[in-house]
């Protein structure tokens, strides 16, 4: 593998302007590790709204999927008791940075079973001690070497490193013809809101 490229220069009619994207590629038999700032932990979909809601969001993305893993195609199951059960709904987010911005734009919603979930958040992994599952898993969709895992797992922290220097702002506008939030019509929630949103980063 290749180290990811994080920044691209974009530039307009008027004056040039600096856009970092930082955004992983993922999809069937593509997989890499990957690790949010604690800043925007807890903040997310499922803190967002209630189960119902989420339920009516997260259900059909699986469903579609045949429910099963949209990465390595492997069924849904529960980790705790290996008993068959939906994929798990993982949110897909781009980070963007400009001059005047630094938003967390959501970019799509993906099936994922838990083993492949794990690999999206490996510095939860690593905290809880599921570091090599993270690294089996890595070997098990793309087949990499060892030192391809390795590049990986630096690439993330690469990306980490970067991202908690911001305080983002959450964009969930893809979303607009699915769900509402209070108080944030256009679903554009402020860097200094977020908190109000959190759940615990190891909720379920």
């Amino acid at each position: 593998m290749k180290r990811i490229r994080r920044s691209d220069e974009t530039r307009t009619s008027s004056r040039p302007t600096t856009r970092y994207v930082d955004a992983l590629p993922i999809g069937p038999g593509l997989l890499y590790p990957d690790m949010l700032p604690e800043n925007v932990w807890g903040s997310n979909l499922r803190g967002i709204l209630t189960r119902a809601e989420w339920d009516r969001l997260r259900i059909p993305v699986c469903e579609a999927a045949g429910n099963r893993c949209e990465v390595c195609g492997q069924p849904g199951y529960d980790p705790d008791t290996g008993r068959p059960r939906r994929p798990d709904c993982h949110e897909l987010w781009h980070f963007e940075v400009t001059s005047t911005s630094a938003v967390q734009r959501l970019a799509r919603l993906i099936a994922l079973c838990p083993d492949c979930h794990r690999v999206q958040h490996a510095g939860r992994a690593a905290i809880l001690g599921e570091l090599s599952k993270v690294i089996g898993q890595l070997r098990a969709v793309n087949a990499w070497s060892d030192a391809e895992i390795q590049l990986s797992l630096d690439n993330a922290d690469e990306r980490y490193r970067w991202r908690r220097r911001f305080n983002w702002d959450l964009d969930l506008s893809m979303l607009a013809d699915k769900i509402q939030i209070h108080g944030h019509a256009d679903l554009l929630i402020p860097a200094a809101r977020r908190p109000q949103f959190r759940i615990s980063h190891f909720a379920d």
